[in-house]
C-alpha cells in the first residue's frame, strides 16, 4: 500500500513540474515576441533606433532565458531563433531596414511558436 502511495507522490510532482515548465515556457515567450513585433513597428515607423533597441532587448531576454528553453524545447527551433537573431545583428548593422522589419516579425511567431508547442491547450494532448 505504502508503494501506491509513494507512485501517486511521484506521479503528481511529476504532473506538476509538466505544469510548471509549460507555464513557464509560454509567460516568458510573451514578452520576447511583443518586443520583436515592437521593433518592426519602430522600423517601418522610421524610428530606427528605437527599433535596434528593442530589438537587443529581445534578444537579451531571449539569453536570459534559453537554459529554460534549453532544458524543455526541441532544439531545431532554438537554433533556427538563434541564427535570426544573428542575421538581425548584421542587418542593423548595415541598416538594412526592410530585411530588418521583415526578420524580426519573423522573429516573433518563430518565438511564439517555440512557446505555443509546450502551452497546454486541446491541439498539443492529441
Amino acid at each position: 500500500m505504502k508503494r501506491s502511495w509513494l507512485g501517486a507522490a511521484l506521479l503528481l510532482l511529476l504532473l506538476g513540474a509538466s505544469l510548471l515548465s509549460s507555464w513557464a515556457m509560454v509567460r516568458t515567450q510573451a514578452p520576447i515576441s511583443q518586443d520583436l513585433d515592437q521593433a518592426a513597428a519602430w522600423t517601418l515607423e522610421e524610428d530606427w533606433i528605437q527599433a535596434v533597441d528593442q530589438a537587443q532587448e529581445a534578444r537579451s531576454q531571449w539569453d536570459r532565458w534559453l537554459w529554460l528553453y534549453s532544458c524543455f524545447a526541441d532544439h531545431a527551433p532554438l537554433e533556427a531563433v538563434e541564427a535570426g537573431f544573428s542575421q538581425l545583428e548584421v542587418f542593423a548593422a548595415a541598416g538594412e531596414k526592410t530585411a530588418f522589419a521583415a526578420l524580426c516579425a519573423q522573429l516573433a511567431r518563430q518565438v511564439e511558436a517555440v512557446g505555443q508547442a509546450h502551452a497546454l491547450t486541446w491541439r498539443n494532448l492529441v
